[in-house]
């Protein structure tokens, strides 16, 4: 099938600027792009409104200059048929990956609109053309003018390549023949850009007007703090949560610590990771040897070391609650763990368990009075004090270290308890207070830093994003969440749990849910599952079916703002959205 032709010029008329930052108002600003003469960019949500999506487009399109696509890449629900207006009606071309399912290619090829593919490598270049594609947008990562190259000697399409803060970077991508660039960031199109941009720049001010100009591109968000934990300085003061069982294992850590953040290994489950490696019953991982398996901990810890390659840090989050506690942290820190996070219980013995090696220790509270039995114990028995310490609140998802009746009280939310854990800590020392539990957007951010946190832990966000480990259906089930579908509800541990009520809560009630067995035997409070008798479920079992996508008998734990999730994002992007750093500008100054 020969390429639909490119809505965008090459040659003399070249390059074309394509929005590569997407902002609180993206709308907004892909009009601006579009009337600039660029390409502007809406991201289609996981699940999309095609109502919703056409007034947006509308709005985008109204100028009815330059181009605004869509951008597929996040879609998971079925788009055919109720894209297919707003497609044909408004937008001028569409993005997606070069792995697209047979299916999904030839709805978009039914569309007849030229199609914009993101591609690695070269071979990826030619089976993008040999598939109909109008032009080629270079993925990002290493290496990437040499495979600009080779993908340029490999097609005839045009080519556009990403780049951040680095306009010589630019440059030199133009100069090796791409016909436009991916703008990441809006650092490249502030006061004094390169000559090659000033242009674009001008333009782009006359599209947007002066006020949206100044607050979209001109105005920089203050920078946060880096964040500093013993002898570990992190980029972002953002920790990304440990979400067991395999919603944050390499593929998610590795990818947040590359981003500037800190990547956390939840170590929970890690035998249903590698099965091959742990003795199963009847398909579970048998005892908490095979359920926290140790190959299969060390291999997910170093790969997501190798992700990250160099960048932010790698840490580990351990349940104290688990069975062989000690054993799983004394082989996470062999692994090379820089961090360990520790919560389900007080962590009184973990300096014990580490040692003398150079591994920060950040314990999980949920109270002032948990953090000074923690600070008394370690310093009187270790002589050792946290790191810094995690206080979450009764937004969380999962666990709660709070009753039902607390989790629902205002003296109890994490804005309420923040000022006193920081009062305790200040008794002890100067390390910091990590603000954690429905924590969502960068005003969050700077609320909580403002009372005094030293940074933030997110979780649930990060189960929007590509590189998220959770199975396809878990994400679909969070994403598709309303507010009134998540709900705390009872857990073998004896504490209320967050989670997206689904149909295994359905079948507890209706007593058809899976029979209780305990093969893994996984955390001490459950008592061999006599916990699990109780409220209906085993909390091993029904976290690892969900980790294999079963939406009958799984459990997905969320945050409780888990409900606003509506779209999949790269890392990258995410970590740019919340920080408001587009195109993560920091890395580079920060490792240079």
């Amino acid at each position: 099938m020969t390429g639909s032709r490119s809505p965008w010029p090459t040659g003399p008329q070249a390059p074309v600027f394509l929005q590569g930052w997407h902002p609180f108002a993206t709308d907004q600003l892909a009009a601006g792009f579009a009337g600039a003469g660029g390409a502007g960019v809406i991201r289609v949500p996981a699940f999309p409104d095609m109502e919703s999506l056409s007034r947006r487009l509308a709005e985008a399109c109204g100028a009815g200059k330059g181009h605004v696509g869509l951008d597929f890449r996040g879609v998971l629900g079925e788009f055919s048929a109720r894209l297919d207006t707003a497609a044909h009606n408004l937008a001028t071309f569409l993005i997606h990956e070069s792995d697209l399912l047979p299916e999904r290619l030839e709805a978009l090829r039914a569309w007849h609109l030229p199609r914009l593919v993101v591609v690695r490598d070269a071979d990826e270049a030619v089976a993008a053309q040999q598939g109909g594609a109008a032009a080629l947008l270079a993925a990002e990562g290493e290496g990437l003018a040499d495979r600009l190259m080779r993908m340029l000697k490999a097609t005839s399409l045009p080519c556009f390549a990403p780049v951040a803060g680095n306009a010589e970077e630019g440059h030199d991508l133009l100069a090796r023949g791409a016909s436009g660039l991916q703008l990441r960031s809006p650092s490249l199109l502030r006061a004094g850009a390169a000559e090659f941009l000033s242009n674009f720049r001008k333009r782009l001010a006359e599209a947007l007007g002066t006020p949206a100009f100044e607050s979209l591109v001109e105005k920089p968000a203050p920078p946060l703090p880096s964040l500093k934990i013993r002898n570990l300085e992190v980029p972002y003061p953002i920790i990304q949560g440990g979400m067991g069982i395999g919603i944050s294992w390499d593929r998610l850590a590795g990818n947040a610590a590359r981003c500037g953040c800190v990547g956390i290994v939840s170590a929970i489950g890690t035998g249903y990771r590698y099965p091959g490696l742990a003795k199963t019953r009847a398909g579970r991982p048998d005892q908490p040897e095979n359920l926290q398996n140790t190959e299969a901990l060390q291999r997910i810890i170093k790969d997501a070391l190798r992700i990250a390659g160099g960048r932010g840090v790698v840490g580990v989050n351990i349940l104290c609650a688990i069975n062989e506690y000690e054993r799983v942290v004394r082989e996470s820190v062999e692994a090379g763990a820089r961090l360990i996070i520790s919560g389900a219980g007080l962590p009184l013995a973990l300096p014990d368990y580490v040692g003398d090696r150079d591994v920060a220790l950040v314990p999980i509270v949920s109270s002032a009075r948990a953090l000074k039995l923690i600070c008394k114990t370690w310093e009187r028995k270790f002589n050792r004090k946290p790191d810094a310490v995690v206080l979450e609140g009764p937004e969380s998802g999962g666990h709660q270290g709070f009753s039902l009746e607390q989790c629902t009280d205002k003296a109890y939310s994490l804005d309420a308890l923040l000022p006193s854990v920081i009062e305790e800590r200040d008794q002890w020392g100067d390390f910091p207070v990590i603000a954690a539990g429905g924590v969502w957007d960068r005003a969050d951010i700077d609320r909580l830093m403002a009372m005094g946190a030293g940074g933030v832990q997110m979780a649930t966000r990060f189960i929007g994003t590509f590189e998220c480990d959770a199975h396809i259906n878990f994400k679909e089930v969070i994403l598709q969440s309303k507010r009134s579908t998540i709900a705390l509800h009872g857990s073998p541990v004896g504490m209320p749990a967050r989670g997206v009520m689904t149909a295994l809560h359905r079948r507890i009630i209706e007593g058809t849910a899976p029979k209780i067995k305990c093969i893994s035997n996984c955390v001490a409070p459950c008592d061999r599952g006599k916990g699990a008798v109780k409220v209906g479920y085993c909390i091993a079992d029904s976290l690892g079916d969900s980790r294999g996508g079963d939406m009958e008998s799984g459990l997905f734990f969320t945050g409780s703002n888990g409900w606003k999730l509506d779209d999949l994002i790269p890392v990258r992007d995410l970590v740019g959205e919340i920080t408001e750093d587009y195109g993560l500008d920091r890395l580079a100054k920060f490792n240079a």
